[in-house]
């Protein structure tokens, strides 16, 4: 359990940077951390990892998020953006894990990456 903490600091960081929800899944999948009641579920984490290594894969499903559809609007090696109405998902993929940030229209995607990805 002692681990978990650790992981559950920085989906709490993120939410403290404006987002909404924050996830940690391994890339493998398993939950590591979830803080703020996100939406999204394992299978859906697990599509948007898929996006990583085969991107117009993604870009033709469109990633989802509690069933709701985000269009992708751009795929790099570590990190897949897409928008949602005026919600918005920054995944970034580490070595071991991915971490999805969902925010809404309060925060502009600019900032919301960028906490993501620190």
């Amino acid at each position: 359990k002692k681990n978990n903490m650790s992981w559950n600091g920085y989906t709490n960081k993120i939410l403290a940077g404006g987002l909404k929800s924050a996830v940690i899944y391994g890339l493998q999948g398993g939950l590591w951390a979830s803080s703020g009641n996100p939406a999204i579920t394992a299978q859906e984490v697990a599509t948007i990892v898929k996006g990583f290594s085969n991107p117009n894969g993604l870009r033709a499903t469109n990633a989802k998020v509690g069933g709701k559809k985000f269009i992708v609007l751009q795929i790099s090696d570590t990190a897949i953006y897409a928008k949602g109405g005026t919600d918005g998902l920054c995944a970034t993929k580490t070595g071991r894990c991915v971490i999805v940030g969902l925010y809404d229209k309060t925060l502009q995607a600019g900032k919301a990456n960028t906490v993501v990805e620190e």
